[in-house]
């Protein structure tokens, strides 16, 4: 059951991540980079790779190894939305602070 909210998760993610790069005019204008769109898709694939490996039913040794580069691929799609200013916070230009 685990491995099919995590697929779907991942599915869902990853689309979110298409929308981001997509957006009506190229990127997305809520979107500070491109990097923001890849990271979401990195980290949607990486729960789509390791809810598939638990789907398919590796071995425990190859799932291991699938999971860890798994894990791996969303550390990186975490550190590109970082790198993209995700979330941090945004000031409007009529901001009084």
């Amino acid at each position: 059951m685990s491995a099919w909210i995590m697929l779907g998760s991942g599915c869902f993610v990853m689309l979110l991540g298409v929308l981001t790069l997509t957006g009506s005019r190229g990127i997305a204008e809520y979107a500070r980079s491109p990097k923001a769109g890849w990271g979401r898709m990195a980290m949607g694939g990486g729960f789509v790779l390791d809810g598939g490996a638990g789907l398919l039913g590796f071995a425990s040794g190859a799932g291991l190894v699938v999971s860890t580069i798994a894990l791996g691929v969303i550390m990186l799609g975490a550190v590109l939305q970082l790198q993209a200013g995700v979330f941090a916070r945004g000031g409007h230009a009529g901001d009084a602070r």
